[in-house]
């Protein structure tokens, strides 16, 4: 007889959730907890369009021993929009770590795929412990198969010299939302796992475009040609990024950054226990992959979050050339692992060459 009983969450489950979700910081160097206050579901909705949150619990004690959406959202996949899940917020209360709620998970979440049907998921390189245990091989969990590394930067400061181009930088309006649209329409299905935005759900108050205006939005044009955008989301109000423990010996230094930080540009460090500033550069998107146009576009908002002493996100795969839009700007990185997980063979024999994208906004 099992240990654990396995089930869909519901909305009344949400406290328990938070509660466990408070209790499961993130092993490193420097101990970070990935908060979803006041509601779970806020962010579930976010993350995925359509959320599927599995939660187990210990039969004989009623403990919340494990939780993890495995809902999807739709992305491109070779060019075509598809429907693909994304396993995230796994969190399994540290009493039941090692034991057989994780397996039990997974094999209730199996019966909820297609013949074939994989999903994404990242992992923090140093989160040592979550992938020993998904390369583990152990009976009852599927494979994760390494797909690509993702290169996290926090942008702490603008160039020091202007950058010199001929774009005319400015943010959003409604007016400007069928030149967004069909910019994305054109670009996305160009970059593997691209998301297929439809950008009138932000007007229309969906929640998977909570706290987003189009007001949010910068966009780069060229003459009249837009050729370029990028979203400034605010995810404060449902995802929250707490400082739970600076490495041995060395939180008395963030005084000093702080200090240096004041003078000179950069994000202000909280004291242990503290939530960290930020806002995520999202739908990251330019013509013909322009890494010139990316940097016009992050120039202006890296002027404001310096203003604010906060720090701007952005992610992409290592062999993005995009990257190089950052070269002039001052960040800090933190490097991520892309997996496909399938019970079945590697689902990245079926992607063709393109360049694959990660929105972090949706991690």
């Amino acid at each position: 007889m099992s240990t654990f009983e396995v089930r869909m969450a519901a909305e009344s489950d949400d406290g328990i959730i938070l509660n466990l979700i408070r209790q499961s910081p993130q092993p490193g160097r420097v101990v970070l907890n990935f908060e979803r206050e006041p509601s779970f579901y806020y962010g579930a909705r976010v993350t995925c369009d359509k959320p599927d949150v599995l939660v187990v619990f210990h039969k004989k004690t009623g403990d919340l021993a494990a939780v993890g959406n495995i809902g999807s959202r739709p992305i491109y996949v070779n060019g075509e929009e598809k429907d693909i899940r994304y396993a995230h917020d796994l969190r399994v209360a540290t009493p039941y770590r090692g034991s057989l709620a994780l397996v039990r998970m997974f094999r209730e979440g199996k019966k909820k795929l297609m013949p074939n049907e994989w999903l994404q998921t990242v992992i923090l390189a140093e989160n040592e412990a979550s992938i020993s245990t998904v390369g583990s091989g152990r009976a009852g969990l599927p494979t994760y198969y390494p797909h690509g590394d993702i290169v996290t930067s926090l942008i702490f400061s603008p160039p020091r010299f202007p950058l010199k181009h001929a774009y005319t930088i400015r943010k959003a309006s409604a007016d400007d939302l069928p030149k967004m649209q069909s910019l994305l329409d054109e670009e996305g299905p160009k970059h593997q796992f691209f998301p297929s935005y439809k950008l009138k759900k932000i007007i229309e108050g969906s929640s998977y475009f909570r706290d987003i205006r189009i007001s949010d939005y910068w966009l780069a044009f060229d003459g009249d040609t837009l050729v370029g955008m990028v979203g400034v989301w605010n995810q404060k109000g449902f995802k929250q990024t707490r400082l739970i423990q600076y490495p041995g010996g060395l939180a008395w230094a963030r005084h000093l950054y702080n200090l240096w930080s004041r003078l000179f540009g950069g994000v202000h460090l909280p004291a242990a226990g503290g939530v960290i500033n930020y806002r995520t550069l999202h739908s990251v998107i330019t013509r013909g992959d322009k890494p010139e146009v990316l940097a016009a576009l992050i120039e202006p908002i890296a002027h404001i979050a310096r203003s604010e002493r906060m720090a701007l996100v952005c992610a992409f795969f290592a062999q993005d050339p995009m990257r190089a839009a950052l070269k002039k700007f001052t960040v800090q990185k933190l490097m991520s692992k892309h997996y496909l997980v399938s019970y079945d063979d590697d689902p990245g024999k079926t992607l063709d060459d393109r360049m694959p994208y990660i929105e972090v906004a949706r991690l």
